[in-house]
């Protein structure tokens, strides 16, 4: 399908957003050298690829129920940025639809305010797509608007508020290129260190309308400087890069202030969170964190972790079975590690027959180390390293959310 992009509306947009005012006060967020509010009924930035972010919309009526502000990513300005813009313009799309998305108005220089911007509209028939390239402190940003738009209605609806919300908010962004201060300044030394973890039990409803009880588990990790990393820092427990994830536009670290009897967590980003103190640990959230202790460098390991799930049909869909998986990773003293993984599905038709297929992968080995309280994998045949935490918990050994089955010895 040919996309609709009437030249009127792409003009009023181009000129709605050098001239429109920005939205209300809202709260700050900050990703790479980006300084942004969340917009009124939009929320809060989210995404697993490092390298972009997107706000969803919560209009009432699910107005716009799809459309979300996207930011994505940026670069050293260098050449033509309506260029730049071109050769960007499928970072938003998913690789395996990419060849659907066609330009409805090429990259068009225009300036927003005094700095340099061009903006392109693309479509794949059901989605459209308005990206805009601004150019701030010698740096090239790349941002859009993602929404419905695969009848005149849906086009009408999405056109409306992006020109109504996204537009206007593209005035307010602010630059770190341009001298914009940091919303993480630098850390206060804080008194906290080591490693802390916790769990939580969460109910879930299955394909198959059950519900099922599965654990969540949580890690953050304290230096005395007053620097925290929720998850798995990269250098493990050696003192952090803070310029290295920075750059990274890493957004799972910040910096931590003792209030009392109380803690607030600081986020690269801009969030904040409280922890309460109980006990010997801190309660933040639905986890209560205690002291773990990581295991020593160069811990070898004797045994395995395993995981497998299962889940029905959903009813009504005239089968019964289901899908499920499994695997494990068997590790050897001798600093070796094996894996294996299977899959299967299986069913039977209400009106008679039914199919059973399956497979697994014993390929899956290497060589193992523990350090700075890591366990690091390197893959066999130069696959890329990967790492989780690893750490005794009361009278269990877990490496990453696993629990090991077996033991581990000091290092020879």
């Amino acid at each position: 399908m040919r996309p609709r992009f009437p030249a009127a509306f792409i003009a009023a947009a181009l000129f709605a957003a050098a001239v429109t005012a920005g939205p209300a006060a809202a709260e700050m967020r900050q990703f790479g050298g980006l300084i942004f509010p969340v917009p009124p009924q939009f929320d809060d930035p989210v995404g697993t690829d490092p390298s972009q972010r997107a706000m969803w919309s919560n209009l009432p009526d699910d107005r716009c129920e799809y459309c979300r502000i996207l930011i994505g990513p940026e670069a050293k300005a260098s050449g033509s940025i309506s260029r730049w813009l071109d050769q960007n313009r499928e970072a938003f799309v998913d690789e395996d639809e990419r060849g659907d998305f066609k330009v409805g108005k090429p990259a068009t220089n225009t300036p927003l305010g005094k700095r340099d911007a061009a903006m392109l509209a693309q479509s794949d028939g059901s989605d459209m797509q308005v990206l805009v390239a601004i150019e701030a402190g010698g740096r090239f940003h790349l941002l859009g608007f993602d929404g419905d738009g695969g009848d005149e209605d849906e086009l009408a609806e999405t056109g409306a508020v992006l020109t109504e919300t996204f537009l206007p908010w593209l005035a307010t962004l602010r630059f770190r290129a341009e001298g914009a201060p940091s919303l993480l300044p630098e850390p206060v030394a804080g008194g906290m260190e080591g490693l802390w973890w916790g769990w939580r039990s969460d109910v879930t409803l299955g394909t198959d309308m059950m519900m099922k009880t599965q654990n969540s588990y949580r890690t953050v990790t304290f230096w005395p400087d007053g620097t925290f990393y929720d998850g798995t820092p990269p250098l493990g427990l050696a003192p952090p890069d803070r310029a290295a994830l920075d750059a990274g536009r890493d957004t799972d670290w910040g910096n931590y202030v003792r209030q009392g009897d109380g803690m607030v967590l600081t986020y690269a980003d801009g969030r904040t969170e409280k922890a309460a103190r109980e006990g010997d640990g801190w309660t933040t959230g639905d986890y209560t964190l205690n002291r773990v202790e990581p295991l020593p460098d160069g811990t070898r390991i004797d045994g395995r972790i395993s995981w497998i799930s299962f889940s029905g049909f959903a009813p009504g869909t005239g089968m019964t079975g289901g899908a499920g998986g499994g695997g494990e990773t068997v590790f050897h003293p001798d600093g070796r590690y094996e894996g294996s993984s299977f899959g299967t599905a299986f069913g039977s038709f209400a009106e008679g027959g039914g199919f059973s297929v399956g497979g697994g992968d014993d390929a899956a080995g290497g060589r193992y180390e523990v350090r700075d309280g890591l366990l690091v994998f390197a893959p066999q045949k130069g696959k890329a390293e990967r790492a989780v935490l690893a750490f005794s918990a009361d009278d269990s050994v877990m490496l990453g959310t696993d629990f090991l089955e077996g033991s581990v010895s000091p290092p020879r």
